[in-house]
């Protein structure tokens, strides 16, 4: 099961009221024992408690590094000096 389905039964369960116990329970229920876990669910619903019900992949691992060209040619006139 792709992780994008198991957050829209997340999403049903929370949306249910059920508490994250429940909706482990019910999700593995019917799909196999650890679809879900506490740990996941867990964080969906705190997600979706703030609001935030975008389903889609986060990014993860290390921020791409953004440079200001503007800031890096003043930084490098400023050392050549």
């Amino acid at each position: 099961m792709e992780i994008s389905e198991i957050r829209v039964l997340m999403k049903y369960e929370f949306h249910r009221g059920a508490t994250t116990r429940q909706a482990v329970a019910n999700i593995n229920s019917v799909f196999g024992i650890q679809v879900a876990t506490n740990a996941t669910v867990a964080r969906c619903f705190k997600k979706f408690r703030s609001g935030d019900f975008d389903l889609s992949n986060e990014r993860r691992g290390r921020p791409r590094d953004k440079v200001d060209n503007d800031v890096l040619k003043a930084t490098e006139e400023a050392n050549s000096s």
